[in-house]
């Protein structure tokens, strides 16, 4: 065998030797955090856009608080829910790093090559560069959860997908939205059954809410 060859065998091999998934106490832990990052992220937004104590009305929630970039209407209910999500995650970030550093990932898009079906991630540099100079149509047919949980250090090896909602004034639990993605009928996929098809096929993903905890 040559050199080369059997320095990247064994590397191989070590790789597969180290990967490691969570265990199912480690996965409850991690559920727990993801919890009470969704329960912290709604109260604390709760309070600074509301007040101390005072939780939306359904008709707070539909009404237009600005227009974005392309004059679209948006809603208190996206605000609050865009502003509850960016604390949500940054919770995550903190004490999932303290907890499992290398075992999961905030925000990562994936891709699979319909051509070859590999799953791929993409560059968040390369990301925001393309988001930045308005190139939006590389960007087609990607996901991206919230937060996944995977092999120590290879976050294309998912164990679990996880993606936290806020309902604004909505107390019934909440469901996963429906996608432009097709079945072979023609039915609209939600986006729940999109992360099972192309990342989890053997588990569901999970949803993540203050009132509702971990919903799968």
């Amino acid at each position: 065998m040559l050199p080369w060859l059997s320095r990247a065998a064994s590397g191989a091999r070590t790789v597969v030797a180290t990967l490691r998934f969570l265990e199912a106490a480690e996965l409850a832990q991690v559920e727990d955090i993801l919890v009470d990052c969704a329960k912290r992220a709604n109260l604390e937004v709760n309070e600074r856009m509301l007040g101390e104590g005072k939780r939306p009305t359904r008709e707070w929630c539909e009404k237009e608080v600005r227009r974005d970039a392309r004059n679209n209407v948006v809603t208190w209910a996206m605000e609050l829910g865009r502003a509850k999500h960016e604390v949500a995650l940054e919770c995550a970030r903190a004490r999932l790093g303290e907890r499992f550093p290398g075992s999961f990932s905030v925000e990562p898009r994936y891709f699979r090559d319909p051509k070859t079906g590999r799953l791929r991630l993409l560059d968040p540099e390369e990301v925001r560069r393309w988001l930045d100079e308005g190139l939006f149509h590389l960007l087609s047919g990607t996901l991206v959860p919230d937060i996944v949980i995977h092999a120590s250090g290879n976050p294309l090896s998912v164990q679990r997908v996880y993606d936290f909602k806020f309902p604004c004034s909505d107390l019934r639990v909440p469901d996963w939205g429906r996608t432009s993605a097709t079945d072979g009928s023609g039915r609209r996929l939600t986006q729940g059954e999109l992360y099972d098809a192309v990342l989890t096929p053997r588990l569901r993903s999970v949803h993540v809410s203050p009132g509702h905890g971990i919903t799968r």
